[in-house]
């Protein structure tokens, strides 16, 4: 693997990361490119990519190299289906914002993601890169709670978020992605658990306000809503997040897939109204 071989590195993620590139092809190890902070460099250093993008420069060929090298690498020791699908997905962003030219040990896999399907405009390419690569940081994250990802891990889907159009059908779904990661933060976070609930619940809320969420997409956000909205109501004690919760709570009842998820939610629903008159509010 020596495309990792290029210019000095001017951004600090970038050098971390090209130092912890190398660091595994000289030793034979993959053990630098599995640790939690390899995700934050990859991740900082795509940031880096980004801005220079943005400022009409060339693909950094070089360092959007260390980036997949570190998820290959991740792939071939823990076998993640996510980091498969963000080296291949950022392999493809190579090939489509340098010409055509990626890296020769990625060629068979570029072309055999355009072969299925894989869009090679620039736009695309990179929002399926920048999918793939949150996409493996959360697995990370849920896998491990890693405290130098907490940061990392919402960063990633907020990032995610900018580059959706909100005209785009996911648009919902990355919102709600986006909620759910925050709300994972705040249950492991507890210094940041206050405004991530608040987060969460807004980010639910945008969804469900969005002109194209789906079923799916409207059951999701009452899902992550309902448990939410019902921390906040035990921290503030407002009126406002009883209403809100029970709400969601119905909701559920209604869009159960099955009889035994219906009893579920209703007992759920039964729970909350209880505890709330319990507490006398």
């Amino acid at each position: 693997m020596a495309f990792w071989r290029r210019r000095e590195a001017s951004f600090p993620a970038e050098v971390r990361l090209r130092r912890r590139v190398k660091d595994c092809v000289d030793r034979r190890d993959a053990g630098p490119a599995l640790e939690g902070q390899a995700l934050v460099d990859t991740s900082q250093a795509v940031d880096a990519i980004l801005l220079r993008r943005s400022q009409g420069a060339a693909l950094p060929v070089g360092v959007l190299a260390d980036v997949i090298a570190v998820h290959r690498l991740r792939v071939s020791e823990l076998a993640s289906p996510q980091d498969a699908h963000a080296y291949v997905a950022l392999a493809v962003w190579m090939h489509a914002a340098n010409g055509g030219d990626v890296a020769p040990e990625l060629r068979r896999e570029v072309d055999d993601a355009i072969a299925g399907g894989a869009e090679t405009d620039e736009p695309t390419a990179l929002l399926r890169a920048l999918q793939g690569q949150a996409s493996a940081v959360r697995a990370q994250w849920l896998k491990t709670q890693d405290p130098a990802l907490a940061h990392t891990v919402v960063a990633v889907f907020v990032r995610l978020l900018d580059h959706t159009t909100a005209e785009d059908p996911a648009y919902p779904m990355r919102l709600l992605d986006l909620a759910g990661v925050t709300a994972s933060r705040s249950r492991f976070m507890p210094s940041a658990a206050g405004s991530d609930v608040d987060d969460a619940i807004d980010s639910a809320e945008r969804a469900l306000r969005h002109p194209r969420i789906t079923s799916p997409g409207i059951r999701r956000a009452h899902q992550l809503l309902g448990p939410l909205l019902v921390t906040r109501l035990e921290r503030d004690g407002a009126r406002a997040d009883f209403d809100r919760a029970e709400k969601s709570f119905s909701a559920l009842v209604g869009l159960a897939s099955d009889e035994g998820e219906r009893e579920e939610c209703q007992r759920d629903l039964i729970i909350l109204r209880s505890q709330y008159e319990q507490n006398g509010r």
